[in-house]
């Protein structure tokens, strides 16, 4: 397995694409080779791609034949912010099952989804249980030799401000910006990019109509790729996933094309 930074190129920027964990991992990790990526994202959920159903042997095997780096992913629906210690902990044991696998295939770098309470409880109390989950999984995390990038989702809480908070209260947290999601409830993608870039380590690229989370191919939606690129590569050379969820991937290879393009413009 290459490291991230490795590899010729005209720029450091990388494509990747994620497993669909509902699917044969082997044989995703097989079309993300065969078709060129850099990376793969390795999401680990349920089911077909839970920790305890991933063939470490035979997934490094698959990866040095395609010469692909990886980041990891853990399952987005963690609850590290519920209002009970007990499941945030859960949450913290959960993400360690992950660890012991990232480790084992040298990945470095993984996201965890940010998680707010309901809505009875204030938003202090959603960012201060949060907080203290993402201390304990950032701690346990570089038992592993692995950093946390922590992942903005799609609700109105998910904002600037908020984030920033966030990643001021857990100083060795890392960014992940979706463009998708921060395109959603009146945000700015950009606004995410230039406030927050010194903490940015990672990108999922997908588009939409500003209103539902629809991770549409590049161009299909309504976000403004050529400033969002003008944007973003001002401030960023790194990992970037198309986490594009089409049935006929035909449209995820033209959205890799298009972000090369758009890439090689700006």
């Amino acid at each position: 397995m290459k490291s991230l930074n490795s590899g010729e190129s005209k720029y450091s920027m990388k494509i990747g694409y994620p497993n669909h964990p509902r699917k044969d991992l082997l044989e995703e990790i097989e079309w993300i080779g065969k078709n060129g990526f850099d990376f793969v994202d390795l999401f680990l959920e349920e089911d077909l791609a839970a920790p305890h159903m991933v063939d470490i042997k035979a997934t490094k095997k698959l990866l040095k034949k395609y010469n692909l780096s990886t980041v990891g992913h853990t399952p987005w629906y963690l609850p590290t912010g519920s209002p009970s210690k007990t499941i945030r902990d859960a949450a913290v044991t959960e993400a360690n099952k992950c660890f012991e696998v990232f480790t084992q295939l040298n990945v470095k770098f993984v996201t965890i989804h940010s998680n707010w309470p309901p809505k009875l409880f204030s938003l202090k109390e959603g960012i201060k249980f949060q907080v203290e989950t993402l201390r304990k999984i950032v701690r346990n995390a570089k038992a592993f030799d692995i950093s946390i990038v922590y992942e903005p989702i799609d609700s109105p809480y998910d904002n600037v401000k908020n984030i920033a908070e966030i990643l001021d209260s857990v100083p060795d947290l890392y960014l992940h910006i979706d463009i998708g999601h921060a395109n959603l409830s009146g945000r700015n993608p950009e606004e995410f990019i230039k406030k927050l870039h010194k903490r940015l380590k990672h990108i999922h690229l997908h588009d939409n109509d500003g209103n539902r989370d629809l991770h549409l191919p590049i161009g299909a939606g309504k976000i403004n790729w050529g400033r969002l690129i003008r944007v973003l590569k001002k401030y960023y050379d790194g990992t970037i996933t198309l986490e594009i969820f089409s049935q006929d991937r035909d449209f995820v290879l033209l959205s890799k094309e298009k972000l090369k393009t758009l890439w090689g413009n700006y």
